[in-house]
Parts: C-alpha cells; structure tokens; sequence
C-alpha cells in the first residue's frame, strides 16, 4: 500500500512546500488516518525508513506499534494511545525496535492535525533518535550512584578496619602468652585471630570496590601476565572447564599492579567456571581498542585502551541483573557459597587504575566480561631497596602518633612486649611538641588520617625535614589518592597488621640509614 502528499492533503501552494520539506528532512516523520481501522500510517518520508529499517511498502497501511519490542515500557504505550483517543498533543521517550532487531530510544512528538471545519484529519509524529543522550545519562547516573556507595564503603572499611586492629593486636599479644600446653586457650585465640584475618580479607575487597585500595602499578603486558599465571589458572578452573586464550600478538602494554590483576582474572575465571556448573568453555581474550571507535563504552573517555575479555559458553546472565553483579554484596549463588564481593574488588581495581569493567552476554550465548585499560608507554624506574639489617636488641624509643585511643593503646602495648620504648600522643601538633622538647627517638609511627588539620603525612615531611636522623613509618586503614600520593616516599603498613609484621616493618626501618627514603615493596 502506498500513498502520495496530494492524496492525503488537500491541494494548495502552502501544503505542497509544508508536505516537501517533511518528505526531504533529516528528521523522521509519518502521518496516521485515525478514520481507518486500526489507525495505520499513510505516509512516512526517508528518514523514518532510514531509521527503523523497514521500506515504504513495510511501513505504509500499518499501525506504527510495528516498532515495539519486549523491552517497550507498557506504561508509555498507554499514555500515548490516552493522548490520541482525547485527540491531544504528547510527547514521551520510548524505546522502539529496528528492523533488525535492535533498540533506540525514540523522542516520539504526536499532534492531532485538525481541518477548518475542526474535524480529526490526521495524526502527524515525529521521531527522534535519542539513544546516545540517554546512554550519556545512564551512564552518569550509574557513575554517581557507584560513587556514592564507594564513598559509603570505603567509610566503613575505615572503621573496621581500626577495629579489627584492636581485635587482631590482642589476640596476638595473647597468643604469646598463653602456655603451649593450654590447648583450650589457645584454640580459642586462633579462633579469634582466624575470625579477624577473614574479616580484614572482606574489609580489603571493600577498599577494592571503593578505589581506596593502595595500588603499585607498573608497566606491563597482559599477554604476559596471562602466561606467568598459566599454572594457577589451570588449577583454578577446574577438570571439567577448557580454558583457551586468543591473546592478540601486537597487544599494547598497560600500567596496572600486576598482584592486582592477578586477583582480578581469578575472581572473574572463578565466577566463569561457577557458571558453568563445572563443564564449559571459558576463553580469555585480548585486544586493542580505540574509544569510541571501537566499542563506544560510553562510561570511558575516548582514547586508547587494552581490553581483557573472559567468555564462559554457560546460561548467560539475566539482563535484570546485569547492572547490579559489581554492586558488593549482591550475588546469584546459594547461601554460604558467596560473599559477593569478587566482581566488586574487580570493578574497583579496574576503576582505580583508569579503565572499566562490563559485563553482557555474549553473542551464541554465555556471558562476557571485559576489563578495559588504559594503554600505556615508557618504563617504570624502581629504586632499589637496601639490605635489611636483622634487629640486635635495646630499647630504640619510638613516638607513636595515633588519635584512635583503643588503637594507640594496642600499638604501644605491642610495641613495648617488642622491647620498644614508645612515648605515645593523638595528634600531629602534639608529636611536633613532643619532638621539640626531645629529639632522642629513632622512629615516627604514625596513622595517616587525624584531627587537628595536620595528617600523617604532613607531619612525616615535617619531620623529615626538621629531624632527618629519624626514620618514618605510616599507618592506615584507609587512604585516598591525595594521602598515597604523598605517602610514596615512605614506609607504609596497612591496617590491622599483625605483631610480627609490625616487628618486621619497624625493625627494617629503624637499622637502616637514611630509611626515609625507603618505601617496602
């Protein structure tokens, strides 16, 4: 069926030039007969056809809801099938399909078009592809609402972080005290330590998804990456799974940690393998990517990136889901087989490092997830570490800064069962007081984050630069991009840290010369 301007208009100069600028626009544009059953299109122009994919004789003589698919909001259809049996203007937002089988989302503009006698001639509508703004949108919606529970997240990890310090530090302290033969004593200390180490496990994947995590990057290939760690990979898979790699010969290198990484691939092959139920295939993929050439991600600037994709064969993933699986804490597994946190430390690295982390299902079924990097150049100088001098005894003072007093108390107590004379303040200022009236310390032990306008940090420089005769080791459960970067130059110990590490950090700095300038690896 078709149909021309001078059928459906009445004849005059103003129609003919108003219906021969509709025919030639960019903008698609068709015109109903509501006195017809079924209210079918009478006339489309070329770019309507051009848009949704379908010829003239495709479109013409049927009703335009031709162009909605599953997804199609129910409730948008009905406000636009309202509007027209009012005989009233509307305009919405709804996602059409193409002929082909994909999705745009479509500024759909209708107006009823009245005669001079004010009687329904027509329906007149025009279309917009829209598809790019709303993408633009979802994806800064998403950004700001991952944001806002990163920033939640990292918040908590903080203080938990300070009380499993507590929790670990006096389980320590009890464990060497208590008699060997006390086995009832000591299965419950181990308890209470075994219980700690795993919390601060879930409390680092937390700092992971939140980006507070402290990354040591370097330059790196993934191709090569992917072939050191062959042998854990193969034995993480599983019997039943096949694991293949498709790893592209001229792959561009990244600047990444490559510990990192490492945990990133297996958390993503381990929920690969999970998926298959123990028999599959899973691919490992690597290629280069120009954005947004290549793939337009939209949440990625445009640029140069590598592109680690990890493919299983399994069901695939429910698209209601896909948007929450690197939410932390959401999971599809059965209870107790799960924190799910795996793909939320994974979003979080990827993140921090600059790049993306999606997930689709993948064309012939499966899902996919790929890790997108910035592509990076040149070499990383490392300055080498000297040798570490074994600790020979006495009591070397240290000035412990620490503005938690449950943490402080632990510290010094530790500290002081190692045969350390510690003098113990809150805050910056006090520790700069301290030293002004005795400068006779060998080490500054001091946390990052405190009151009182200066941070660790801060008074790490001062003191390196007042009294450089002293050494500098800092503190943390909890950091940003500001603080690591200042922090580079100096010893660092994560919270909660244990005895014998705290001993080990104290005692490499403290018998070194010029142990400020050292940071361990």
């Amino acid at each position: 069926m078709s149909a021309h301007l001078h059928d459906i208009m009445p004849a005059g100069a103003g129609s003919d030039i108003f219906f021969a600028a509709v025919k030639t626009t960019r903008m698609p544009m068709v015109v109903t007969d509501p006195h017809r059953p079924d209210n079918p299109i009478i006339f489309c122009n070329e770019a309507f056809s051009f848009l949704t994919g379908y010829s003239q004789d495709e479109i013409l003589g049927y009703n335009c809801r031709f162009l909605q698919g599953p997804e199609t909001d129910r409730t948008v259809v009905d406000e636009i099938r309202a509007a027209i049996a009012k005989r009233e203007e509307i305009a919405v937002e709804v996602l059409n399909y193409r002929k082909n089988g994909s999705t745009f989302w479509n500024a759909l503009f209708v107006s009823p078009v009245f005669g001079d006698d004010g009687e329904l001639r027509y329906f007149f509508a025009s279309q917009l592809d829209i598809s790019r703004r709303r993408e633009a949108e979802e994806a800064l919606h998403e950004a700001q609402r991952m944001e806002a529970v990163g920033k939640l997240t990292g918040g908590i990890a903080h203080d938990f972080n300070n009380l499993l310090q507590v929790i670990q530090g006096y389980a320590d302290i009890l464990d060497a005290r208590i008699d060997a033969s006390d086995r009832a004593a000591r299965r419950a200390v181990d308890a209470i330590a075994t219980s700690a180490s795993r919390a601060a496990t879930l409390t680092q994947q937390l700092l992971a998804f939140a980006r507070k995590q402290e990354l040591r990057d370097r330059l790196l290939n993934l191709n090569q990456l992917i072939g050191d760690f062959r042998p854990i990979l193969d034995r993480s898979i599983g019997d039943g799974v096949v694991l293949k790699r498709k790893l592209a010969n001229d792959l561009w290198n990244c600047r990444i940690d490559p510990v990192q990484a490492e945990m990133a691939l297996l958390n993503v092959i381990a929920n690969a393998r999970d998926a298959l139920g123990g028999a599959g295939t899973v691919t490992l993929t690597t290629r280069n990517a120009v954005l947004p050439e290549d793939d337009g991600v939209a949440k990625l600037e445009p640029g140069e990136y590598v592109v680690l994709s990890i493919r299983d064969d399994g069901p695939g993933i429910d698209p209601a889901t896909a948007d929450k699986v690197f939410e932390p804490f959401f999971t599809t597994k059965e209870m107790g087989k799960g924190a799910g946190l795996g793909l939320a430390m994974v979003y979080g690295f990827v993140r921090q490092s600059g790049g993306l982390a999606t997930i689709q299902n993948a064309p012939g079924g499966g899902a996919e997830v790929s890790l997108y990097f910035p592509r990076a150049s040149g070499a990383v100088e490392r300055k080498p570490a000297g040798p570490i001098a074994p600790r020979t005894g006495g009591a070397e003072r240290v000035l412990m800064v620490e503005d938690q007093i449950e943490v402080g108390e632990l510290g010094k107590t530790i500290l002081e069962d190692l045969g350390y004379d510690v003098v113990l303040v809150n805050s910056g200022r006090a520790a700069l007081d301290t030293l002004a009236a005795d400068t006779d310390f060998r080490l500054l032990f001091t946390d990052i984050l405190m009151p009182g306008g200066m941070n660790g940090v801060a008074l790490a420089q001062s003191v390196r630069r007042d009294f450089p005769h002293i050494a500098v080791l800092l503190t943390t459960g909890f950091a940003d991009e500001a603080i690591d970067e200042g922090s580079r130059s100096f010893e660092l110990i994560r919270k909660p840290y244990r005895r014998n590490e705290l001993n080990q950090r104290i005692s490499r700095c403290a018998r070194q010369a010029g142990c400020a300038d050292v940071r361990l690896v």
